[in-house]
C-alpha cells in the first residue's frame, strides 16, 4: 500500500494563516498543527488507494457470475426487456426498408433497383 503525505495540505486548507507550527508525527503517520489560539489539530498523512485484486479475466468471470445470480447492477429482466425492444425496432426498420425498396421497384422498376445497387457499390 503506497502512502502520500497529505497532512500539511489538509491542515493548511483547514486553518491557513492561523497555523503557528507544523510537526510530523511519524509513529502515527500524522501531521500536527499548533494554532494561534493554542489549539492543536491533526491530519493523517495517508491516502490509501484500493489495489485491484482481480485480473481482467477474473473480473469478467465474477461479473458474469453476479449477472447470472441476478446480483448485478442491471437485472436479467432489464436486459431481456432491452433485447426485446431492440429486436422489435430492428424488425420495424426491416419492414420500413423493405417497403421503401418495394415502393422504389413499383415506381422505377428494375432500373431503379439497379441504380440503387450501383450507388451503394460506388460508395
Amino acid at each position: 500500500m503506497a502512502s502520500i503525505p497529505l497532512g500539511e495540505d489538509i491542515l493548511l486548507a483547514r486553518h491557513g494563516a492561523n497555523i503557528v507550527k507544523l510537526r510530523q508525527d511519524r509513529k502515527n503517520r500524522m501531521t500536527v498543527a499548533y494554532l494561534r489560539s493554542g489549539a492543536i489539530d491533526t491530519a493523517s498523512n495517508l491516502l490509501t488507494a484500493p489495489v485491484p485484486a482481480l485480473t481482467p479475466a477474473a473480473s469478467f468471470t465474477e461479473g458474469a457470475a453476479r449477472y447470472l445470480n441476478d446480483e448485478a447492477e442491471i437485472s436479467r429482466c432489464e436486459v431481456r426487456s432491452l433485447v426485446k425492444i431492440s429486436l422489435g425496432f430492428s424488425a420495424l426498420m426491416g419492414v420500413v426498408f423493405g417497403g421503401l425498396v418495394l415502393a422504389l421497384y413499383k415506381v422505377g422498376g428494375n432500373e431503379a433497383l439497379q441504380s440503387l445497387s450501383y450507388m451503394s457499390a460506388v460508395q
